[in-house]
């Protein structure tokens, strides 16, 4: 079985990790204005947005989780 808790570090890892490197590639791209730096950001971003949802997912399925066990207590 899996253990949430392992999971849910790991996005939140993740998570983090993708707004880092978003803000060190939008600072590259706001210093040089190369065309590779910018592209650099806007996949950087797309990460960021990925996460979002991957993050967003992760709550969703705890909430589910949760709800299951306490309807199954009732």
């Amino acid at each position: 079985m899996i253990n949430f808790k392992s999971v849910q570090n790991q996005l939140e890892k993740n998570f983090s990790n993708a707004h880092e490197t978003a803000n060190d590639a939008a600072l590259a791209a706001a210093e040089s204005g190369n065309i590779e730096d910018i592209r650099a950001f806007a996949q950087a971003s797309q990460s960021v947005a990925t996460a979002t949802v991957v993050m967003g997912e992760g709550m969703r399925a705890h909430h589910g989780m949760t709800k299951a066990i306490i309807d199954g207590i009732q």
